[in-house]
């Protein structure tokens, strides 16, 4: 069997285990994190949560459930030889782990405190547990930062090392990191003629994932180095390339900007944003990262409908299943904190 046939008949069979509209909302509707977590046993994410012993909390079920969205992917890889995009999505899974632990040792915490919250089963089917692991065991975040090196994430490591250090933002370690991650998924796609030539019929749905995910990281990473007061000059250091649609004019013209919303008005062209009701530049930029996430879930619904069996296919369950992990986990957090079902329900993107 071709990897083509391959990834896109396991895709459109796994796609019939998402979780529908109705069970989303019965989960939310849990009053404690114990029914919550019988009710996911009813769930194709048993296995995972099973696992998992008392007294539960929000952040150990995150893990639990990030660990199947990492056993579906690498499934879905193993049989995809042909298609190099799937395991540059896959470094997402190893990225989530990383920044966690490069953010647990700028503040300080010792080994113990911060594999708490990991349980590097991503890195496990992958071969790259000893990436976390040496990470973890350095001394401070200089050695952790040095001791990437040789990785794809090194680079940014540093810069992001450099950024924290200046102004004391730790979500520069995200920033950075997930510029490693895209500019990988980037490469990827554009270096590919063979796999992903315009003579493929999915290819597509594939350019339309990559180039939604580019764009809202790019858009998003320079409003928040605005807010972050990152340097102009140091923006493009955080600008994934090639781009997407969002040309590399119109993310410098926003970060020289006088002021986030006047950056946001320089996409409208590319984008049809639905921040009208933001209030604030955070809000604003929450209200723009919401809206390209619709756009991207639409995107990976329609990939089943116009793709067919490929690719295409395969890449959008990847996201879809992303998008569901992080709806439970908002849903945990939810329940965990004794929230009403309607607001956790209102925060969800489905």
């Amino acid at each position: 069997m071709s990897s083509r046939i391959y990834v896109g008949t396991k895709a459109f069979a796994l796609r019939g285990t998402l979780l529908d509209a109705g069970t989303i909302q019965k989960l939310a509707e849990a009053v404690t994190l114990e029914e919550l977590v019988n009710r996911l046993k009813g769930t194709p994410y048993s296995d995972v949560v099973s696992g998992l012993s008392l007294p539960y909390t929000a952040r150990r079920l995150e893990i639990a459930l990030r660990e199947r969205l990492a056993i579906v992917q690498n499934s879905i890889i193993k049989g995809a030889s042909d298609y190099g995009i799937l395991e540059s999505y896959y470094l997402r899974n190893i990225a989530w782990d990383l920044k966690l632990v490069l953010k647990a040792k700028a503040l300080g915490r010792t080994f113990e405190e911060a594999s708490e919250f990991l349980d590097m089963k991503a890195e496990e089917l992958v071969g790259r547990r000893e990436l976390i692991v040496k990470t973890l065991s350095a001394r401070d975040i200089a050695e952790a930062v040095a001791g990437l090196s040789g990785t794809e994430f090194h680079e940014d490591a540093e810069k992001a090392l450099s950024s924290y250090s200046a102004k004391g933002e730790l979500r520069f370690f995200d920033l950075y990191i997930d510029h490693a991650v895209l500019s990988a998924i980037s490469a990827e796609y554009t270096s590919d003629s063979k796999a992903y030539s315009s003579k493929a019929a999915d290819v597509k749905g594939v350019g339309d994932i990559v180039a939604t995910d580019v764009d809202a990281y790019n858009v998003l990473s320079v409003l928040r180095a605005k807010l972050w007061g990152l340097p102009e000059s140091e923006v493009n250091d955080i600008v994934v390339r090639p781009t997407g649609r969002v040309a590399k004019s119109v993310l410098t013209g926003m970060a020289g900007a006088e002021t986030v919303s006047e950056a946001v008005k320089l996409i409208e062209p590319t984008y049809r944003l639905q921040t009208q009701a933001a209030q604030g530049d955070e809000d604003l930029v929450d209200a723009v990262e919401d809206d390209f996430a619709r756009r991207q879930k639409s995107t990976c619904e329609l990939a089943f409908v116009w793709q067919g069996v490929g690719p295409a296919a395969a890449l959008a369950l990847v996201k879809l299943m992303e998008f569901e992990v992080g709806n439970l986990a908002a849903i945990s957090i939810g329940v965990e904190a004794r929230m009403d079902p309607k607001k956790i329900l209102s925060r969800l993107r489905i």
